[in-house]
């Protein structure tokens, strides 16, 4: 496990039942599934891409080659490491976001320090992203 620069960036899918009508994620789309002790997130640097639209192309191919669903209304929503970070301490939750590669997706890292009660925390995370750092899930 290797911590992520505060520079870099990470994308969280967000299903769509965790996006709102303007196409923000929700609080729900930070929570931590039963069990997990980190939410799963992929590091968009990895791939040496000259952009973070082409870096989320690179984790659409991963996710289709893992046989995972993407549904045309989820999204791929963008967070900054060190903001992310700044995000838990609101909080008061030190997080931490490591680079966690499994085989079959090298990119996939986690952001930990949080449980799913910590709704101060995943608001948070929801309010640091911006139209603008959202991605459809899902191209044609």
């Amino acid at each position: 496990m290797t911590a992520l620069p505060g520079t870099d960036h990470v994308s969280r899918y967000c299903r769509p039942s965790a996006v709102d009508e303007s196409g923000l994620p929700t609080e729900q789309a930070f929570r931590l599934r039963p069990g997990e002790d980190h939410l799963s997130v992929n590091w968009l640097e990895y791939f040496h891409e000259p952009s973070l639209a082409t870096a989320v192309d690179r984790v659409r191919r991963v996710f289709r080659e893992k046989g995972y669903q993407v549904a045309r209304n989820g999204r791929f929503a963008v967070m900054n490491v060190r903001v992310a970070k700044e995000a838990g301490a609101r909080g008061h939750r030190l997080l931490s976001i490591e680079h966690l590669p499994a085989p079959d997706d090298p990119s996939h890292a986690g952001i930990s320090g949080y449980e799913d009660g910590d709704l101060i925390v995943r608001l948070a995370l929801a309010q640091l992203v911006t139209i603008q750092d959202v991605h459809p899930a899902a191209t044609a």
